[in-house]
């Protein structure tokens, strides 16, 4: 938990928001691979740094805090993202306990090593869950 994020919990009412949606302005970047240091420190390059704090700044001062299962809607567009999250209460456990995007990453990979897709670049849309 980031120091932002526990000093938000103080702050934040305590019941469940059901969704809330944001609009992060400026073209998308994908995140950057990390980069190594000669001393063997790893880091973020600054063209990710910069991107993630466009999140930070877009979500402002008052922003909800979702504390169990989510749907996340993105919408990439040329010079904005559009962001919707969705409470889903009644989602069960998973006994995955992976981040679904590495899942997600992870299979686009494989699809593409094995030669079903070209480039997993091309995936234009796409669905996934954990259960």
């Amino acid at each position: 938990m980031t120091d932002k994020s526990k000093d938000s919990l103080t702050t934040q009412p305590s019941s469940q928001p059901s969704e809330y949606e944001l609009i992060i302005e400026g073209r998308p970047r994908p995140k950057g691979r990390p980069r190594m240091t000669r001393t063997g420190h790893t880091y973020n390059p600054p063209e990710t740094r910069e991107a993630e704090q466009k999140y930070v700044d877009a979500a402002g001062e008052n922003y909800p805090i979702f504390d169990g299962p989510v749907k996340i809607e993105m919408s990439f567009f040329e010079d904005r993202t559009y962001i919707k999250i969705v409470s889903l209460p009644d989602w069960g456990k998973t006994k995955l306990k992976g981040d679904l995007d590495n899942y997600i990453k992870l299979a686009a990979d494989g699809l593409q090593k094995a030669g079903i897709i070209v480039n997993d670049r091309d995936v234009v849309v796409m669905e996934a869950f954990k259960k």
